[in-house]
């Protein structure tokens, strides 16, 4: 989704593509000005704004493992996934690029030194941190004066090779529990991630295409159960959500509310929960 576009019209097109039935939008980030001088805004904030002014459509954020840092970003995302009441997924990149190294160096830390070591410990710090308030931690008992259990709000204590996170995060759990993470299937995240993007297609992968020729062409291309079409204008972006979107959906509508359960996912589950035979046990001692 492009979004050097005026603000009122990002919220026009996020409204018309829900009304067509996409599942989500990619929000692009870069952290250092473009070779025209032109940058979108910060794709977490754009993302605030545009889950404010949507219902069901899917928002998923791009942000790099070398510029952020995972306690913010897994704060963040998870915030974003409160205010969209389980709508947001993450776009994990590890790649790098010159002029965003140069915005974020700092002393004991270069971007442009080792990135796939501090990207392996990223994605999987984050989903901790997300991991590390259970749900019904809080307890709200009025009478004792007990509004957490804190027997369910975990210290991460992660010390890696390129990141140290004590943790808990200071966010509840996201509605999702883990909001969807994406990355491109060639990426060192990719293991890491619940969706792939792919160039060709490939059996549980999304698939990333260009919108180009007639509907009929452009539909025959792209039939595939999960599809990422970029557009290169306005324009082509209306005309495939008008002439090509509903040669591909053939009627079929999702089921669920969350982005997770739009794609068909499963519910994750919290790394730090005891499942109830682990409580009878813990009980029985």
């Amino acid at each position: 989704m492009d979004l050097t576009r005026p603000v009122s019209e990002l919220v026009v097109t996020a409204q018309a593509a829900e009304t067509a039935g996409v599942d989500y939008l990619v929000l692009p980030d870069r952290t250092a000005a473009a070779p025209d001088g032109a940058s979108p805004p910060t794709a977490l904030i754009a993302a605030a704004f545009l889950a404010a002014h949507t219902d069901d459509i899917g928002i998923v954020v791009t942000a790099a493992t070398s510029y952020h840092e995972p306690y913010s970003l897994a704060r963040q995302i998870a915030s974003l996934d409160h205010i969209s009441a389980g709508r947001v997924g993450w776009f994990a990149d590890s790649t790098t690029d010159p002029a965003s190294d140069a915005n974020h160096r700092r002393e004991g830390h270069d971007p442009a030194r080792n990135p796939l070591v501090r990207a392996r410990e990223f994605v999987p710090l984050v989903r901790a941190l997300w991991d590390s308030w259970e749900d019904g931690a809080f307890v709200h008992e009025k009478d004792t004066g007990r509004f957490v259990d804190a027997d369910r709000i975990h210290v991460v204590d992660h010390v890696g090779e390129a990141l140290a996170v004590r943790g808990p995060l200071n966010v509840i759990r996201p509605p999702q529990g883990q909001p969807v993470v994406f990355a491109t299937a060639d990426d060192v995240l990719a293991d890491h991630a619940d969706v792939l993007f792919s160039a060709t297609p490939q059996e549980g992968h999304a698939l990333m295409a260009d919108a180009s020729g007639g509907r009929e062409e452009v539909a025959a291309r792209l039939r595939h159960p999960h599809v990422l079409v970029r557009c290169g204008s306005q324009g082509e972006l209306t005309a495939f959500l008008r002439d090509v979107l509903p040669l591909l959906r053939d009627g079929i509508r999702p089921a669920g509310t969350t982005l997770r359960a739009r794609l068909g996912l499963a519910p994750a589950p919290n790394r730090f929960a005891l499942t109830k035979d682990e409580e009878l046990t813990s009980n029985a001692r």
